[in-house]
């Protein structure tokens, strides 16, 4: 626990040190029991960890319910998850869940004698010094048995200031979330809009025409064996890969599954290296990525990911290799033009015969073979190059709002550091 009882950036006009001060000073306990009606519906929250806030849970009788204590939800309070308080799971009761009920698992708090501002207090314990806070006051050891002692969290005594400071503050890192979830929003609606793009594209809803006005011929159709052939790809797991440096850069199926574009360029994307034990004679020319190549993850536990592709459309020469449950393949006719077939093996038609390929229980996983049997359509080059570059072009928007969030979160991080103690 640091010493420090002022911040390092303070609005003006507020002076003098914060003061260490018991939540029990700070906040008052609100517990409205509710009288179960067996007949009667029954709305419930939960609270998420990691400040991700309130849900609701699926509507219940009294006499689901049973003997199980419940209250009656106070909104503007603050709640907090008692078992996963330690993973921060505290959170703000609005006007919309008045009605609800939460069991004893939810204790609620409101603000005491004009000494607190929820919001701030909720930012707090959003930070590090929080999170600590919140581990003190919860006991025990891992998981569920870190619950959180109702008179211990009263008993914490984090630096607060007045309760005007608190609101000036509190309203600041609003305002950053506000403008977060204004760009989250734009996100999704952009996502949305591009999935329903690609798929007006690839049903042929949507047909491009040459810039004379005139229409493409008919797209043929295609077996993905006859397009492409297989490259050899490696079977290093993560602990033969690092970030700290290298010489070759290794494509894991799990970074396809969780972070890498369908049009993959090597510098805008973070790639761990190939450890120095192993040096790029490791690997044949043929090895190596090129452009055009199609990554492939070949296995994962949901159908969401499997079979989840990359295209490789900006690479340097002899620095990537792909690796552990990956299938690499390489267009052996000249028919696709670059930053077609990423798009084309993302969509729709193509996700519904991957899925019904793949294989296997708690891991699906799906061969070569069957891959090769997969068909589509395929348009002439000059109406790929226009779909992709649609889709390329909405990747961008896509990319931009992202990096806007990127920024705005760790200016948000930087004002949680610096504006509370």
């Amino acid at each position: 626990m640091t010493g420090r009882t002022t911040p390092t950036l303070r609005f003006p006009g507020f002076k003098g040190p914060w003061r260490a001060t018991a939540i029990s000073t700070l906040l008052e306990k609100q517990s409205i029991p509710v009288e179960v009606d067996s007949a009667h519906a029954y709305r419930q929250i939960g609270v998420r960890s990691h400040g991700k806030g309130i849900f609701y849970k699926e509507c219940v009788t009294g006499a689901e319910l049973g003997d199980k204590r419940v209250f009656r939800v106070v909104p503007r309070a603050l709640v907090v998850n008692i078992v996963f308080a330690w993973e921060q799971a505290v959170a703000l009761t609005t006007d919309a869940e008045a009605g609800f009920v939460a069991s004893h698992r939810f204790p609620m708090f409101t603000e005491k004698d004009g000494k607190s501002y929820l919001p701030f207090l909720r930012h707090m314990f959003l930070t590090k010094r929080g999170k600590l806070l919140l581990e003190i006051a919860s006991p025990g050891g891992a998981g569920r048995n870190k619950t959180l002692g109702q008179q211990e969290f009263l008993k914490l005594k984090p630096v607060v200031p007045d309760r005007a400071e608190q609101k000036k503050i509190a309203d600041a890192v609003d305002a950053v979330d506000t403008k977060i979830a204004a760009l989250t929003a734009k996100r999704h609606a952009l996502v949305q809009f591009k999935a329903g793009l690609m798929q007006k594209l690839f049903s042929q809803q949507l047909r491009f025409t040459r810039d004379d006005g005139k229409a493409f011929p008919d797209w043929q159709k295609k077996r993905l064996g006859d397009i492409f052939t297989w490259v050899k790809t490696n079977s290093l797991s993560r602990e033969f890969l690092t970030y700290d440096g290298g010489t070759v850069q290794n494509i894991h199926y799990g970074d396809i599954h969780t972070k890498f574009r369908a049009l993959f360029r090597q510098s805008a994307e973070t790639v761990p290296f190939v450890g120095a034990k192993i040096g790029p004679k490791a690997f044949s020319d043929e090895e190596f990525c090129r452009v055009g190549d199609v990554i492939i993850a070949d296995a994962s536990e949901d159908y969401a990911d499997i079979g989840k592709t990359i295209e490789i459309v900006e690479v340097r020469e002899r620095s990537l290799v792909a690796g552990l449950h990956t299938h690499m393949a390489r267009p052996k006719i000249d028919c696709l033009v670059v930053g077609f077939a990423g798009y084309l093996l993302r969509s729709e038609p193509m996700r519904r015969q991957i899925i019904r390929i793949a294989q296997g229980i708690s891991v699906l996983g799906i061969s070569k073979g069957n891959l090769e049997k997969l068909t589509f359509l395929l348009p002439h080059p000059d109406e790929q190059q226009k779909i992709a570059d649609a889709l390329a072009a909405m990747d961008a928007k896509i990319q931009a709002v992202v990096d806007q969030i990127s920024k705005l979160q760790a200016f948000k991080k930087g004002l949680l550091q610096q504006m509370f103690v």
